[in-house]
């Protein structure tokens, strides 16, 4: 089993890189981190062709950005701000990494969003594709189309097409639910709807959508918040769900324990 490291360029990331590297026999290194620990280097596209599994050290923001060159099982620590996405804390990070040497491990895959925009395939979204104004203060007005069939149609800023992985991310602080990761299916969340009646949706992920411009501006399209693209009144954009998974090494099922102690606003209670 052959594994790489990468990293985020950060004093704190760099020192759990150290610690890890440490741990491992014959690890390769993208070239951030190697240059960090004196080692010989790759680039992130190279490691994909190199490696069978990968350890990433950073935030979400870090994993997103890894698995648009890379589809290869990852363990995440998380030394970013949320790290939803993440397994390990910097403070139990070389406990977590033994265990996952032992074997005493899971992969778990989550769906990702194949999107196409003017006929052209952007990268999968593992997180969300948004749809937003060009036009700062300006209404744009989309109409969401599900197997052919018209579902919604919304004045606003836009809409996000989310996964369950990111539906605790930007589709949550629109509004929309949150939903279990072992289920596939589209979160749809309006944007600032100018109609308060716009509600989100949850489609299964078997069906393909269509989002189309009503009116006259253009509508930027973004996928987990990295890739840009635009779309006008003649231009299509689709969706569907794409043969490729987002595969993360696991210690344990814990992604209702996660979003108690990550998006919930829990205080502890003390007896009077």
């Amino acid at each position: 089993m052959k594994w790489g490291m990468i990293c985020k360029p950060s004093k704190p990331s760099f020192a759990v890189a150290d610690q890890i590297y440490q741990l491992m026999d014959d690890v390769l290194l993208e070239k951030k981190v190697a240059a960090q620990l004196g080692r010989e280097g790759y680039t992130v596209r190279e490691l994909g062709d190199m490696v069978d599994r990968l350890v990433v050290i950073g935030g979400d923001g870090t994993i997103l950005m890894v698995m648009r060159k890379i589809s290869k099982p990852m363990f995440t620590i998380n030394t970013g701000q949320v790290g939803f996405m993440t397994e390990a804390s910097v403070e139990d990070a070389v406990e977590s990494m033994r265990k996952v040497l032992k074997g005493d491990c899971f992969i778990e895959k989550r769906m990702r969003i194949k999107t196409a925009l003017n006929g052209s395939r952007l990268h999968d979204a593992t997180n969300e594709v948004t749809v937003h104004t060009s036009a700062v203060g300006k209404i744009l007005s989309l109409r969401l189309i599900v197997d052919g069939v018209v579902t919604e149609e919304l004045d606003g800023d836009g809409m996000i097409i989310a996964t369950p992985t990111g539906s605790t991310s930007y589709a949550l602080s629109v509004g929309g639910p949150i939903v279990d990761p072992s289920i596939d299916a589209f979160v749809v969340a309006p944007m600032a709807p100018f109609r308060h009646t716009a509600s989100p949706l949850i489609i299964p992920a078997d069906r393909t959508l269509q989002v189309k411009i009503m009116g006259k501006r253009d509508a930027t399209v973004v996928t987990d918040g990295i890739q840009e693209g635009t779309l006008s009144q003649r231009g299509t954009l689709e969706l569907s769900l794409s043969q490729s998974t987002a595969e993360f090494i696991r210690l344990e099922r814990n992604f209702y324990r996660k979003v108690y102690e990550t998006l919930s606003f829990h205080t502890k209670r003390h007896e009077v």
